[in-house]
């Protein structure tokens, strides 16, 4: 049963890292699964969940990070025991095997539940990163602080991942 407005939760995703999203996203859709309305901003390395493809263009540092930042929540790291990439290799295996779902799996279906989510105008920016890079959703929106403040301002929750 949907909630008001009132009853919404707001959260700051940070972090890229493969287990701290999985901890937000599992978050987000326990809450929005019990009619909760949800708005996750997406800031700095949180953004790597939100990209889809590179572009070309921008300045060299810019190309950098792009090069090193992840493309999409399939391809993100763990934020201990990555073992120079095997460490999300070998928890996705145990979650396959524990029939549990991955924060690929975790994003999809927080799009599916409608979570609202808003990439940060100003890492975008700083990041070089263009609107058309990022994944290709309804109730995405290239905002500023300032709109997650007031969806902040508007919630029972708040957090910070």
């Amino acid at each position: 049963m949907p909630r008001p407005e009132s009853e919404q939760m707001s959260l700051i995703l940070f972090s890229g890292d493969f287990d701290k999203a999985m901890a937000a996203l599992t978050i987000a859709n326990g809450a929005a699964g019990n009619g909760m309305p949800v708005n996750i901003f997406f800031t700095f390395w949180g953004i790597s969940l939100l990209r889809r493809k590179n572009t070309d263009g921008g300045l060299l540092l810019e190309k950098l990070f792009k090069r090193i930042m992840p493309l999409g929540a399939a391809k993100i790291g763990l934020s201990k025991y990555n073992f120079g990439g095997a460490g999300p290799w070998l928890l996705k295996k145990l979650i396959r095997h524990k029939n549990g779902q991955t924060a690929a799996d975790l994003l999809k279906m927080a799009m599916e539940r409608q979570v609202r989510f808003i990439a940060c105008e100003a890492s975008l920016k700083l990041l070089g990163v263009k609107k058309e890079e990022l994944l290709d959703y309804e109730h995405l929106e290239v905002a500023g602080v300032d709109t997650f403040l007031q969806k902040a301002l508007e919630s029972k929750i708040v957090m910070f991942i």
